[in-house]
């Protein structure tokens, strides 16, 4: 069933149709009294801006309404709801290994410019490892986000809904009633693209690092914060603050910038998605970036 944009009320219909699938009718909320999704109306170009923009109603149109059947009006035939949900469940299905090939494609690419740039012979063995890399990360990150997030829904009680508990109707939750946990994973896809296909496009203006991370020779004129103030420091922390400064100069910003685009990204879809708290969430995200980092640095290691 789809969901109202605004305030996430279940809805049986988005749309009604006339004669021809031009002539539609958009379906009014009952509880907030505004177009269920006005999105359905709009092309991929003003849906992409919205996703690019974090609008919460985006991600509820991606989620739950885009693609559901309209009601037909001339027949006046609906289509019975475990037939709806099955439509559904496979949509949702179908969309997730779409946008997953998308994403280990377009994070394959990021990892190679360096090669390409770098005029080396790119072998067909190296793109077998670098995509089961990229695929077992992204595995690994999935499986963990979705576990905990899981967790905190059960812990919660809010999924699986029970059936024996009665909701009044102006505090049904639509999100609740339709929420799979293919959702989840869903929601990292989608807020995953952004960053990566940002950082495929810097790359035009950006020449790429020999590895994903960037090596700049550190310079001597580097200039203290800590030893400019008027107050005396211990060395250790004068140390640390060398050693921070030496990490950032010899780091990939731009790698930097996207991840952390990334993951606040992640994090508000999640939000959208999930009745958590922020900290609840942070600590969702942050764990499934650990566990594809461990991921990867097993692998590095292993190949060595």
């Amino acid at each position: 069933m789809p969901v109202c944009t605004n305030c996430a009320y279940p809805a049986d219909h988005v749309y009604t149709t006339y004669k021809t699938k031009s002539n539609i009718r958009l379906g009014v909320c009952p509880r907030c009294d505004q177009f269920l999704d006005p999105l359905i109306e709009h092309p991929d170009l003003i849906i992409l801006l919205d996703l690019i923009l974090l609008k919460p109603r985006v991600f509820l149109h991606l989620l739950f309404n885009r693609g559901s059947p309209p009601f037909d009006a001339d027949k006046g035939v609906e289509i019975a709801k475990p037939q709806r949900q099955a439509i559904r469940r496979q949509k949702l299905y179908k969309d997730a290994w779409t946008m997953g090939s998308i994403s280990i494609l377009a994070e394959s690419i990021v990892r190679f410019l360096p090669t390409v740039t770098s005029l080396n012979e790119v072998s067909v063995s190296q793109i077998i490892v670098t995509c089961s890399c990229v695929l077992l990360e992204t595995i690994a990150q999935h499986v963990i986000t979705s576990y905990l997030a899981l967790l905190a829904l059960r812990i919660r009680a809010w999924y699986p809904a029970g059936n024996d508990r009665v909701v009044p109707v102006d505090k049904r939750d639509g999100r609740r009633e339709n929420f799979l946990p293919i959702l989840i994973s869903l929601t990292l896809l989608y807020t995953s693209l952004i960053p990566l296909l940002l950082q495929l496009v810097l790359s035009i203006w950006y020449t790429p690092p020999p590895s994903i991370h960037e090596h700049l020779p550190a310079t001597a004129s580097d200039i203290s914060l800590l030893s400019t103030l008027p107050i005396k420091f211990p060395v250790e922390l004068l140390e640390l603050e060398a050693a921070l400064h030496h990490a950032w100069s010899r780091s990939d910003r731009i790698w930097i910038g996207t991840r952390l685009l990334g993951g606040m990204s992640a994090g508000f879809g999640l939000r959208v998605l999930l009745p958590t708290k922020p900290w609840e969430t942070t600590a969702i995200v942050l764990a499934g970036w650990m566990g594809a980092a461990l991921i990867a640095q097993w692998l590095q290691l292993d190949r060595a």
